[in-house]
């Protein structure tokens, strides 16, 4: 599937008129305690399509992990309209460790205000910066999305499954110098057998988890510095499993962080404290990207 995803978006790319595609790619790379990582995602598209690539890798220091990286390859597909967005994407994590998954899923974004920003939304899986300010409130976004992930953990010779359901409901607002975003996702599983990995929206490093549910917030403070756009955000996740008395049936993440945005180039640096467990542990992300 790995091939066949990389293989698709390749043709894609190179099937496009090259008088009128554009490019919108970055890598950024996230480091915390006994945590590495580094996501590289790539935009091209012409007129109201767009393809999304990408991979995603992550490694954990610990024995439980055996040092081994995981890495994830995806590719979304969107058809973009000023007054909406409607997505679809597909990727998998080859078996490491003996853990491996595969997803698929689908998102919609209606903005209510079209004539303002043009395609680019303010939350969701189609959210790019949104620069400038204004008076009152001068855009609005709102979306849902639906993802189905199979992860599969392998013990010796049998195959143990978990099926998780992501729902998610999100919008976004430009309300005077602020661009506001907030997400809430619910979880559902069928058989559980196997531990899942991966991320939840708000966090920029993977984990073992099963989460029950995640709420996520988040303010951009464009034009207050001299090309710096600041950002914060916060996230609380819930987990199945978890206990009270212990402290694991519960999260929380505040997040600091800013980008520069010179048309061409970008670049930005994120600040995490994740609360788990009775434990603080930071994570820094940095990243630089390209658009034309």
């Amino acid at each position: 599937m790995k091939k066949t995803i990389l293989a698709a978006a390749l043709a894609a790319f190179c099937s496009v008129n090259a008088s009128a595609w554009y490019f919108d790619g970055g890598l950024t790379g996230t480091t915390g305690p006994d945590y590495s990582g580094y996501k590289l995602n790539l935009r091209v598209g012409q007129g109201d399509f767009a393809l999304e690539p990408s991979i995603t890798s992550y490694k954990y220091d610990t024995a439980a992990y055996n040092n081994k990286t995981f890495r994830t390859y995806g590719l979304r597909g969107a058809w973009e309209k000023e007054a909406y967005t409607v997505g679809a994407e597909a990727g998998t994590t080859p078996e490491v460790n003996g853990y491996k998954n595969v997803y698929a899923g689908g998102d919609v974004t209606f903005s209510l205000t079209p004539t303002s920003g043009g395609k680019s939304r303010l939350a969701g899986p189609g959210s790019r910066s949104v620069s400038g300010g204004g008076k009152g409130v001068t855009r609005v976004d709102v979306g849902a999305s639906l993802k189905q992930t199979l992860h599969t953990q392998t013990v010796g010779t049998v195959e143990n499954e978990t099926s998780q359901t992501e729902a998610s409901l999100f919008a976004g607002a430009k309300v005077l110098m602020l661009n506001l975003s907030a997400s809430y996702t619910g979880y559902a599983y069928g058989d559980e057998d196997a531990t899942p990995q991966g991320f939840v929206p708000g966090n920029s490093f993977a984990l073992a988890a099963k989460p029950r549910s995640s709420v996520n917030a988040r303010v951009d403070i464009p034009s207050t510095i001299p090309m710096v756009t600041p950002f914060a955000g916060y996230t609380v996740t819930k987990y199945k499993g978890g206990s009270a008395s212990a402290e694991t049936d519960e999260s929380s993440t505040i997040m600091l962080g800013g980008y520069v945005d010179l048309n061409m180039v970008v670049a930005n640096v994120t600040y995490q404290i994740f609360n788990y467990a009775k434990e603080n542990d930071s994570f820094v992300s940095i990243g630089a990207g390209l658009k034309f």
